[in-house]
């Protein structure tokens, strides 16, 4: 149907799309979205590896699509690759390992939104609200029982502008029908984010 949008999974056979959507954010540098897959001493080591080894960063990625973790999806408009959205169950991403503990077993089937981005062609069309909303169904069929988003507050996007663009706005997430439940684990007061979920099938949110 013209102007659907289509959510897939990534996997080994949709990767150039992946690679497209990821391997450079706005500001020019190598990211691929790995950040959220492996353990960092500080952020000087990753950005030195996003620097000089940008290769270990796709790889790691493409090692877990292989070894079946949920690390993401592409959404496509009129098959066009139009968005990335780093989510999938919160045991399936090493950062989300504080929350996960919060959870117990209900981090198995909830997932988390770690990054959102859109591809500049289709920004300024309200991608991102589309894509969440087109989210919810995959999300059901998956066996999801809920999906967090970890947007930052309005005023730390005020001080750090586009940089914090990546969490998505709470404005699009209010508009795909998440509710805002706390804030996010590492929180910060300089950073504030927020914690907002989704409940699917009825499941009851996360406390």
């Amino acid at each position: 149907m013209k102007d659907q949008i289509i959510i897939k999974k990534l996997t080994e056979e949709n990767t150039a799309d992946y690679e497209l959507l990821t391997k450079h954010g706005d500001d020019g540098k190598l990211c691929y979205c790995s950040f959220w897959h492996q353990k960092w001493t500080s952020m000087d080591e990753y950005h030195r590896v996003q620097k000089e080894n940008p290769e270990r960063l796709k790889n790691c990625v493409l090692d877990r699509v292989k070894s079946n973790f949920h690390v993401g999806v592409i959404a496509y408009l009129n098959n066009e690759p139009c968005a990335w959205v780093s989510v999938g169950p919160l045991i399936d991403f090493y950062w989300a390992w504080k929350r996960v503990g919060q959870l117990g077993d209900a981090a198995k089937t909830t997932a988390g939104i770690l990054c959102f981005t859109v591809a500049p062609k289709f920004r300024g069309q309200n991608m991102q609200e589309r894509v969440l909303v087109a989210l919810k169904e995959y999300g059901v069929q998956n066996g999801w029982t809920g999906i967090e988003a970890y947007p930052f507050a309005d005023a730390a996007l005020e001080k750090h502008g586009p940089s914090l663009l990546w969490a998505g706005l709470r404005k699009n997430y209010e508009r795909a029908g998440f509710e805002e439940a706390g804030e996010h684990w590492l929180s910060q007061p300089e950073t504030k984010r927020h914690r907002y979920t989704l409940s699917l099938s009825g499941s009851p949110k996360p406390s």
